[in-house]
Protein backbone atom coordinates (compact mmCIF):
# COMPACT_ATOMS: atom_id res chain seq x y z
CA UNK A 1 0.00 0.00 0.00
CA UNK A 2 1.01 3.67 -0.07
CA UNK A 3 3.62 4.63 2.48
CA UNK A 4 2.57 6.61 5.51
CA UNK A 5 3.96 10.12 5.64
CA UNK A 6 6.27 10.80 8.56
CA UNK A 7 5.05 14.37 8.93
CA UNK A 8 2.96 15.47 11.87
CA UNK A 9 -0.68 16.42 11.25
CA UNK A 10 0.26 20.02 12.07
CA UNK A 11 3.06 20.04 9.50
CA UNK A 12 0.78 18.60 6.82
CA UNK A 13 -1.87 21.22 7.61
CA UNK A 14 0.71 24.01 7.31
CA UNK A 15 1.96 22.59 4.01
CA UNK A 16 -1.59 22.56 2.62
CA UNK A 17 -2.23 26.15 3.79
CA UNK A 18 0.97 27.32 2.08
CA UNK A 19 -0.23 25.77 -1.20
CA UNK A 20 -3.78 27.11 -0.86
CA UNK A 21 -2.52 30.62 -0.17
CA UNK A 22 -1.29 30.73 -3.76
CA UNK A 23 -4.79 30.14 -5.14
CA UNK A 24 -7.25 33.05 -5.28
CA UNK A 25 -10.74 32.76 -3.80
CA UNK A 26 -12.52 29.38 -3.95
CA UNK A 27 -13.12 29.32 -0.19
CA UNK A 28 -15.72 26.55 -0.38
CA UNK A 29 -13.37 24.33 -2.40
CA UNK A 30 -10.50 25.04 0.01
CA UNK A 31 -12.74 24.14 2.95
CA UNK A 32 -13.63 20.78 1.39
CA UNK A 33 -9.98 20.07 0.62
CA UNK A 34 -9.02 20.87 4.23
CA UNK A 35 -11.58 18.42 5.54
CA UNK A 36 -10.48 15.72 3.07
CA UNK A 37 -6.89 16.32 4.22
CA UNK A 38 -7.91 15.93 7.89
CA UNK A 39 -9.65 12.65 7.09
CA UNK A 40 -6.56 11.38 5.26
CA UNK A 41 -4.31 12.31 8.20
CA UNK A 42 -6.57 10.41 10.61
CA UNK A 43 -6.72 7.40 8.27
CA UNK A 44 -2.91 7.38 8.09
CA UNK A 45 -2.74 7.36 11.88
CA UNK A 46 -5.31 4.55 12.06
CA UNK A 47 -3.30 2.55 9.51
CA UNK A 48 -0.50 2.21 12.08
CA UNK A 49 -2.94 0.09 14.10
CA UNK A 50 -3.92 -2.18 11.23
CA UNK A 51 -6.84 -0.13 9.84
CA UNK A 52 -7.29 -0.98 6.15
CA UNK A 53 -7.67 2.29 4.30
CA UNK A 54 -9.74 1.94 1.17
CA UNK A 55 -10.46 5.58 0.65
CA UNK A 56 -11.06 6.56 -2.94
CA UNK A 57 -9.49 9.94 -3.72
CA UNK A 58 -10.76 10.41 -7.27
CA UNK A 59 -12.47 13.79 -7.67
CA UNK A 60 -14.93 15.73 -9.78
CA UNK A 61 -14.23 19.44 -10.25
CA UNK A 62 -17.45 21.07 -11.46
CA UNK A 63 -17.83 24.60 -12.78
CA UNK A 64 -17.19 27.00 -15.64
CA UNK A 65 -13.83 27.18 -17.46
CA UNK A 66 -11.23 29.52 -15.98
CA UNK A 67 -12.25 29.09 -12.36
CA UNK A 68 -9.00 27.66 -11.01
CA UNK A 69 -9.66 23.94 -11.48
CA UNK A 70 -6.22 23.18 -12.96
CA UNK A 71 -4.44 25.19 -10.23
CA UNK A 72 -6.38 23.32 -7.57
CA UNK A 73 -5.57 19.96 -9.23
CA UNK A 74 -1.86 20.87 -8.91
CA UNK A 75 -2.36 21.60 -5.21
CA UNK A 76 -4.04 18.19 -4.77
CA UNK A 77 -1.16 16.43 -6.56
CA UNK A 78 1.47 18.18 -4.40
CA UNK A 79 -0.46 17.49 -1.20
CA UNK A 80 -0.87 13.79 -1.99
CA UNK A 81 2.83 13.46 -2.76
CA UNK A 82 3.71 15.32 0.42
CA UNK A 83 1.52 12.95 2.43
CA UNK A 84 3.09 9.92 0.79
CA UNK A 85 -0.14 8.88 -0.93
CA UNK A 86 1.35 9.41 -4.41
CA UNK A 87 4.97 8.74 -5.32
CA UNK A 88 5.60 11.50 -7.88
CA UNK A 89 2.82 14.05 -7.46
CA UNK A 90 2.94 15.27 -11.06
CA UNK A 91 -0.11 16.35 -13.05
CA UNK A 92 -0.89 14.93 -16.49
CA UNK A 93 -3.56 17.01 -18.25
CA UNK A 94 -5.63 15.39 -20.99
CA UNK A 95 -8.79 16.11 -22.97
CA UNK A 96 -10.71 14.23 -25.64
CA UNK A 97 -8.14 14.83 -28.39
CA UNK A 98 -5.41 13.13 -26.31
CA UNK A 99 -7.44 9.97 -25.78
CA UNK A 100 -9.76 9.39 -28.73
CA UNK A 101 -8.13 7.87 -31.80
CA UNK A 102 -9.54 7.44 -35.31
CA UNK A 103 -9.48 3.64 -35.50
CA UNK A 104 -11.27 1.06 -33.42
CA UNK A 105 -9.14 -0.27 -30.57
CA UNK A 106 -6.67 2.62 -30.78
CA UNK A 107 -8.50 4.82 -28.24
CA UNK A 108 -8.02 2.18 -25.56
CA UNK A 109 -4.29 2.09 -26.37
CA UNK A 110 -3.96 5.90 -26.16
CA UNK A 111 -5.90 5.99 -22.90
CA UNK A 112 -3.76 3.28 -21.28
CA UNK A 113 -0.61 5.17 -22.37
CA UNK A 114 -1.82 8.38 -20.68
CA UNK A 115 -2.71 6.48 -17.52
CA UNK A 116 0.83 4.99 -17.56
CA UNK A 117 2.28 8.49 -17.86
CA UNK A 118 0.20 9.65 -14.88
CA UNK A 119 1.09 6.76 -12.54
CA UNK A 120 2.30 8.08 -9.20
CA UNK A 121 0.47 11.33 -9.85
CA UNK A 122 -2.81 12.86 -10.91
CA UNK A 123 -4.55 12.37 -14.26
CA UNK A 124 -6.56 15.55 -14.88
CA UNK A 125 -9.25 15.03 -17.51
CA UNK A 126 -10.46 18.45 -18.62
CA UNK A 127 -13.92 18.86 -20.16
CA UNK A 128 -14.36 15.17 -19.37
CA UNK A 129 -18.00 15.25 -20.55
CA UNK A 130 -16.72 15.61 -24.14
CA UNK A 131 -15.05 12.18 -23.97
CA UNK A 132 -18.39 10.62 -24.82
CA UNK A 133 -20.70 12.52 -27.17
CA UNK A 134 -24.30 12.35 -25.97
CA UNK A 135 -26.29 12.24 -29.18
CA UNK A 136 -24.43 10.03 -31.63
CA UNK A 137 -23.21 6.51 -31.24
CA UNK A 138 -19.71 7.53 -30.19
CA UNK A 139 -18.07 4.12 -29.91
CA UNK A 140 -14.50 5.48 -29.70
CA UNK A 141 -15.51 7.82 -26.87
CA UNK A 142 -17.21 4.93 -25.10
CA UNK A 143 -14.01 2.92 -25.53
CA UNK A 144 -12.08 5.68 -23.73
CA UNK A 145 -14.58 5.84 -20.86
CA UNK A 146 -14.68 2.07 -20.38
CA UNK A 147 -10.86 1.82 -20.54
CA UNK A 148 -10.51 4.65 -18.04
CA UNK A 149 -12.89 2.96 -15.61
CA UNK A 150 -11.00 -0.34 -15.90
CA UNK A 151 -7.60 1.33 -15.49
CA UNK A 152 -8.80 3.31 -12.46
CA UNK A 153 -9.88 0.05 -10.88
CA UNK A 154 -6.62 -1.80 -11.61
CA UNK A 155 -4.33 1.10 -10.65
CA UNK A 156 -6.28 2.60 -7.80
CA UNK A 157 -3.38 2.70 -5.37
CA UNK A 158 -1.04 4.38 -7.89
CA UNK A 159 -3.20 7.06 -9.43
CA UNK A 160 -5.76 9.74 -8.64
CA UNK A 161 -8.10 10.83 -11.43
CA UNK A 162 -9.73 14.27 -11.44
CA UNK A 163 -12.46 14.86 -14.04
CA UNK A 164 -13.39 18.48 -14.66
CA UNK A 165 -16.14 20.24 -16.57
CA UNK A 166 -19.45 22.10 -16.55
CA UNK A 167 -21.81 20.91 -13.80
CA UNK A 168 -24.76 19.88 -16.01
CA UNK A 169 -22.73 18.16 -18.75
CA UNK A 170 -20.70 16.26 -16.16
CA UNK A 171 -23.94 14.86 -14.72
CA UNK A 172 -24.84 13.48 -18.16
CA UNK A 173 -21.31 12.14 -18.60
CA UNK A 174 -21.40 10.13 -15.36
CA UNK A 175 -24.37 8.22 -16.71
CA UNK A 176 -22.38 6.94 -19.74
CA UNK A 177 -20.87 4.13 -17.64
CA UNK A 178 -22.55 2.62 -14.61
CA UNK A 179 -19.21 2.38 -12.82
CA UNK A 180 -18.33 6.05 -13.17
CA UNK A 181 -20.54 7.65 -10.51
CA UNK A 182 -19.29 5.46 -7.66
CA UNK A 183 -15.65 6.02 -8.62
CA UNK A 184 -15.79 9.79 -8.03
CA UNK A 185 -16.98 10.22 -4.46
CA UNK A 186 -15.27 13.60 -3.93
CA UNK A 187 -17.23 16.35 -5.67
CA UNK A 188 -16.03 19.96 -5.61
CA UNK A 189 -18.13 22.84 -6.95
CA UNK A 190 -16.06 25.70 -8.34
CA UNK A 191 -18.00 28.97 -8.21
CA UNK A 192 -17.35 31.76 -10.71
CA UNK A 193 -14.82 34.26 -9.41
CA UNK A 194 -16.26 37.34 -7.73
CA UNK A 195 -15.02 40.80 -8.72
CA UNK A 196 -12.84 41.01 -5.55
CA UNK A 197 -11.30 37.66 -6.62
CA UNK A 198 -10.69 39.07 -10.09
CA UNK A 199 -8.98 42.11 -8.61
CA UNK A 200 -6.64 39.79 -6.72
CA UNK A 201 -6.00 37.73 -9.86
CA UNK A 202 -5.33 40.93 -11.84
CA UNK A 203 -2.73 42.05 -9.28
CA UNK A 204 -1.14 38.61 -9.28
CA UNK A 205 -0.94 38.38 -13.07
CA UNK A 206 0.55 41.87 -13.25
CA UNK A 207 3.15 40.96 -10.63
CA UNK A 208 4.10 37.80 -12.52
CA UNK A 209 5.10 40.14 -15.35
CA UNK A 210 7.03 42.41 -12.96
CA UNK A 211 4.36 45.11 -13.30
CA UNK A 212 2.62 46.67 -10.35
CA UNK A 213 -0.77 48.20 -9.80
CA UNK A 214 -0.45 51.83 -8.72
CA UNK A 215 -0.33 51.82 -4.89
CA UNK A 216 -2.61 54.90 -4.99
CA UNK A 217 -5.39 52.66 -6.35
CA UNK A 218 -7.38 51.39 -3.38
CA UNK A 219 -8.48 47.77 -3.28
CA UNK A 220 -12.12 48.82 -3.48
CA UNK A 221 -11.47 51.00 -6.51
CA UNK A 222 -9.65 48.17 -8.26
CA UNK A 223 -12.69 45.95 -7.64
CA UNK A 224 -14.91 48.65 -9.22
CA UNK A 225 -12.60 48.81 -12.23
CA UNK A 226 -12.92 45.02 -12.63
CA UNK A 227 -16.72 45.23 -12.60
CA UNK A 228 -16.58 48.09 -15.07
CA UNK A 229 -14.15 46.39 -17.44
CA UNK A 230 -15.40 42.79 -17.29
CA UNK A 231 -19.15 42.42 -17.78
CA UNK A 232 -20.72 39.45 -15.96
CA UNK A 233 -21.74 37.87 -19.27
CA UNK A 234 -18.08 37.74 -20.25
CA UNK A 235 -16.80 36.75 -16.83
CA UNK A 236 -18.89 33.58 -16.77
CA UNK A 237 -17.33 32.39 -20.04
CA UNK A 238 -13.86 32.02 -18.60
CA UNK A 239 -13.09 34.09 -15.59
CA UNK A 240 -9.33 34.07 -15.37
CA UNK A 241 -9.05 34.44 -19.14
CA UNK A 242 -11.12 37.62 -19.04
CA UNK A 243 -8.76 39.01 -16.40
CA UNK A 244 -5.71 38.05 -18.47
CA UNK A 245 -7.18 39.87 -21.48
CA UNK A 246 -7.79 42.91 -19.30
CA UNK A 247 -4.15 42.91 -18.17
CA UNK A 248 -3.17 43.00 -21.87
CA UNK A 249 -5.59 45.85 -22.64
CA UNK A 250 -4.41 47.90 -19.66
CA UNK A 251 -0.78 47.28 -20.53
CA UNK A 252 -1.37 48.39 -24.14
CA UNK A 253 -3.00 51.62 -22.97
CA UNK A 254 -0.24 52.17 -20.43
CA UNK A 255 2.38 51.63 -23.17
CA UNK A 256 0.74 54.30 -25.36
CA UNK A 257 0.61 56.70 -22.42
CA UNK A 258 4.26 56.15 -21.46
CA UNK A 259 5.50 56.20 -25.06
CA UNK A 260 4.31 59.80 -25.47
CA UNK A 261 6.38 60.93 -22.50
CA UNK A 262 9.87 60.38 -23.86
CA UNK A 263 12.30 59.36 -21.11
CA UNK A 264 10.60 57.75 -18.15
CA UNK A 265 11.66 56.15 -14.88
CA UNK A 266 11.57 52.41 -14.31
CA UNK A 267 8.71 52.87 -11.84
CA UNK A 268 6.48 54.62 -14.35
CA UNK A 269 7.32 52.05 -17.01
CA UNK A 270 6.16 49.24 -14.77
CA UNK A 271 3.19 50.86 -12.99
CA UNK A 272 -0.42 50.46 -14.15
CA UNK A 273 -2.55 53.47 -13.23
CA UNK A 274 -6.28 54.03 -13.06
CA UNK A 275 -6.29 55.97 -16.35
CA UNK A 276 -4.88 52.89 -18.10
CA UNK A 277 -8.11 50.98 -17.50
CA UNK A 278 -10.61 51.27 -20.36
CA UNK A 279 -13.29 53.84 -19.57
CA UNK A 280 -16.86 52.68 -19.25
CA UNK A 281 -18.58 52.70 -22.60
CA UNK A 282 -15.47 53.22 -24.71
CA UNK A 283 -15.90 49.80 -26.28
CA UNK A 284 -12.45 48.59 -25.29
CA UNK A 285 -13.86 47.41 -22.00
CA UNK A 286 -16.22 44.82 -23.44
CA UNK A 287 -14.02 44.18 -26.45
CA UNK A 288 -11.09 43.31 -24.22
CA UNK A 289 -12.92 40.33 -22.93
CA UNK A 290 -14.47 39.37 -26.24
CA UNK A 291 -18.18 39.87 -26.04
CA UNK A 292 -21.03 42.34 -25.76
CA UNK A 293 -21.18 44.31 -22.53
CA UNK A 294 -23.58 42.76 -20.05
CA UNK A 295 -24.96 44.05 -16.81
CA UNK A 296 -22.51 43.19 -14.06
CA UNK A 297 -24.47 41.08 -11.56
Amino acid sequence: GPRVSGDSPQEIKEYLEKQLAQVTGLESVKGMLRSLCRKMVVDQQRAKFGFVNQQNLNMLFLGNPGTGKTSMARVVAKLLKHMGVLKRGHLVEVSRKDLVAEYSGQSAVKTVAKVQEALGGVLFVDEAYSLKHQDAKDSFGQEVVDTLVAEMENRRSELVVICAGYTKEMGDFLRTNSGLQSRFPNVFDFPDYTYPDMAEIFTRMAEERKLRVDPKLSKDRLVELMAQSIPRSVASRGNARAVRNLVETVLTRQTDRVADKGTVSMASLLTLQEEDFPAVGDGAAAGAAGGPPGTPG
